[in-house]
């Protein structure tokens, strides 16, 4: 059933060798010069006639024939070698008992011939392959491989192959074998060999699980034109019914382009047709003007849940669509966004609440020097329309215009900015801020920081310096103190919370600079470490994640830090510790490992105190060649359990490889196994259970 891929590549591996004993002889290097050696060379120049014979070698061009006799006829622009011929271009082999070529019309034969690709492995067999013309080719009794030896762990062969590039390809008694044994057998192929894409079906995929029964996906591949494509697939799951998807992609100018998915299944189990659809867009109409679309539409809030099997998509709680036009001036930006958000949570009977931003604009001016002052001017503005079908609703302006000044002291750095933020509102539809409002808050703060860094001679070879910088740096946020409970509450936006905060931190970078064996330099960064914490020097202050009074005004204390002391080895840690009640408020560790032989470990941690408690990990052992086993896992230990394990044993033959995969959910099962051909792919999965 992949013949027809096989036969491509056989084709690719013919053209390697054709071009290869064209070069030989011909012109495509016309200022190398070509040496003819044997134990007797003749020239007979009335027909422009050079024979050698017994041990002959040709060299030139970058090509090495041997043969036992050659004939070049450099008139008519004929070759011919007979007797063990060998031809060798940059590891790719050729054998055979005569080649017959001339390079003047690109026609030529060869007899018995053997032909080895070392890129990809390729081993190509045949009675007789016949070059008739640039774009046409005939081989007979031909096979085709990419296992080494004489009995092959797999092949395809055919009797006759009629090949004409830019058209088709037409194949007799075609089989595929495994080992000696004939497994698959086609009477009579056509496919197409154009260069560009080609429309055809598929490998079809078969399978079972738990949700869906026993399932059968049929694709079509349609290529439309050089910059239109689709694929249309055929869906049946005997426990939900039968489905029809779509992708559809396309390349527009200016680079702009999009795509567009679709999928809809009759549900047996609920009796209604069930789906989604999903569309992106890039239009780019000139360099400061372009329009960018991102659609997420689904049935119901359930359907990933019942039909969808990748990570982050099946357990997603919302789903997002936005639609912006983005307008960029000399040092102005205007867009406008239209963002519908859908819920997609259990414990949301309807989306009539979800708020919905229809739509968004903003103007942000990008900082310009006020003349030949030491001020430079920034502002941020945005009008948004909140609806939603029940609860309240309304529109915002939000203005905020910002100075800064900048100056440096020595190894000082210096910053300082004063800002205003005014917003608006009309709300309609609710209790709590309905009518016409307005506030306002004052914003300033500075920045006071400096760079040190020290080179330093290690004495070690491999590593013979170490470079350290260290980045102290103290910044001060101040936002007026203001009740604000009088306006509508839309977004976190509608509530700034008061700041009097100076924070302090210590940066630092250290990188070392490594030398090969072949005295070549690399740098690598060895470690990146941030620390930080915060003092609030009055009022009372919402933190994310821990409520800070008048009587706790220092902060958590912030870290941040990533390792590589091996090429091979990161580490990650992203932590907040609170000094108060001394624990953690979050936590994120994670680590990275990987050799040259194929072994992997993963692991990564993430909690955050009465919010998240999950853990990941990722294994790949490949110590007992040719197996590899890999395991991934998800465990939430909020719940007490793992949320998903996956087990995969790959055999990986010279040529072929087998995987079996195993993977276990809260609400599904299944079991696969998956074929693949080395040079030719996969032959697609076959479920178990």
């Amino acid at each position: 059933m992949n013949f027809a891929l096989s036969a491509q590549r056989l084709l690719a591996t013919l053209l390697l060798v054709t071009s290869a004993a064209s070069a030989a002889f011909g012109q495509g290097d016309e200022t190398g010069p070509i040496r003819i050696e044997a134990d007797t060379l003749t020239h007979e120049a009335a027909r422009d006639l050079v024979e050698a014979s017994g041990n002959v070698r040709i060299n030139g061009r970058g090509i090495t024939l041997l043969s036992d006799q050659a004939r070049l006829n450099t008139g008519s622009e004929e070759a011919e070698a007979s007797g063990n011929v060998i031809l060798m271009r940059d590891g790719d082999l050729l054998r055979a008992q005569r080649l017959k070529l001339n390079y003047q019309d690109e026609t030529g034969e060869v007899d018995s011939g053997d032909a080895f690709i070392r890129k990809g492995n390729f081993h190509l067999r045949a009675a007789r392959m016949i070059k008739a013309g640039p774009e046409s080719y005939h081989v007979e009794h031909g096979s085709f491989t990419t296992c080494d030896g004489d009995t092959p762990s797999w092949k395809f062969s055919a009797s006759d192959v009629d090949v004409t590039l830019g058209d088709y390809a037409t194949g007799r008694n075609a089989l595929f074998y495994l080992a000696d044994v004939p497994v698959f057998y086609f009477p009579y192929l056509v496919f197409p060999v154009k260069r560009e894409r080609q429309s055809g079906f598929l490998t079809p995929r078969g399978g079972n699980s738990s949700k869906k029964g026993f399932t059968f996906n049929l694709g079509y591949y349609w290529a439309i034109s050089p910059s239109q494509d689709a694929t249309i697939t055929l869906d049946i799951q005997t426990k939900r019914g039968e489905g029809l998807g779509l992708d559809y992609r396309y390349l527009l100018t200016r680079g702009s382009e999009g795509s567009f998915r679709g999928y809809v299944i009759y549900d047996t189990t609920q009796q209604r047709f069930r789906g989604e659809v999903s569309q992106k867009h890039v239009q780019n109409f000139s360099d400061t003007l372009d329009l960018k679309s991102d659609i997420n539409l689904v049935s119901d809030r359930n359907f990933y849940r019942d039909f969808a099997e990748q990570t982050g998509v099946y357990n997603q709680n919302s789903l997002e669509s936005t639609l912006s036009l983005t307008k960029r001036f000399h040092r102005q930006v205007l867009s406008g966004e239209f963002r519908y958000m859908e819920d997609l949570r259990d414990n949301i009977a309807d989306n009539s609440k979800t708020l919905q931003k229809l739509p968004t604009i903003t103007l942000t001016g990008i900082r310009q020097q006020l003349g030949s002052l030491p001020l430079f001017l920034s502002y941020d503005s945005s009008f948004t329309n909140f609806y939603r079908e029940d609860g309240i609703r309304g529109e915002r302006l939000a203005l905020q215009p910002t100075l800064t000044a900048y100056g440096k002291v020595d190894a000082l750095e210096l910053s300082a900015w004063a800002g205003y933020q005014e917003r608006l509102y009309n709300a309609y539809g609710g209790d709590i801020g309905k009518g016409y409002h307005g506030v306002g808050l004052f914003t300033a703060g500075g920045t006071v920081s400096s760079t040190l860094a020290r080179v330093y001679e290690t004495g070690n070879a491999a590593m013979p310096r170490l470079r350290h910088v260290l980045i102290p740096e103290i910044r001060y946020n101040f936002v007026q103190d203001k009740n604000q409970e009088t306006v509508p509450f839309f977004d976190y936006y509608d509530r700034v919370v008061h700041e009097n905060r100076i924070v302090y931190s210590l940066t630092n970078y250290l990188t070392g600079k490594f030398v090969g064996s072949d005295g070549s330099s690399e740098y690598r960064d060895l470690l990146y470490l941030r620390l930080s914490q915060g003092y609030e020097f009055s009022g009372t202050r919402r933190d994310l994640l821990t409520l800070v009074d008048d009587r706790h005004p220092f902060t958590d204390v912030m870290l941040d830090a990533a390792a590589q002391p091996l090429k091979q080895l990161s580490l990650g840690l992203d932590a907040r510790y609170n000094p108060y009640q001394s624990h953690f408020s979050t936590a994120g560790v994670s680590a990275d490992f990987h050799d040259d032989d194929g072994n992997a470990l993963g692991f990564g941690y993430r909690f955050a105190r009465g919010e998240v408690n999950y853990l990941e990990g990722k294994a790949v052992v490949a110590l007992v060649k040719p197996f590899t086993f890999t395991y991934t896992g998800r465990y939430s230990a909020d719940l007490g359990d793992f949320l998903e394990s996956s087990y995969a044993l790959e055999y990986r033959h010279q040529c072929w490889s087998v995987t079996f995969s195993y993977r276990d959910r809260l609400d599904n099962r299944e079991f696969f196994v998956n074929f693949a051909l080395a040079g030719i792919g996969s032959l697609g999965s076959i479920r178990a259970f």
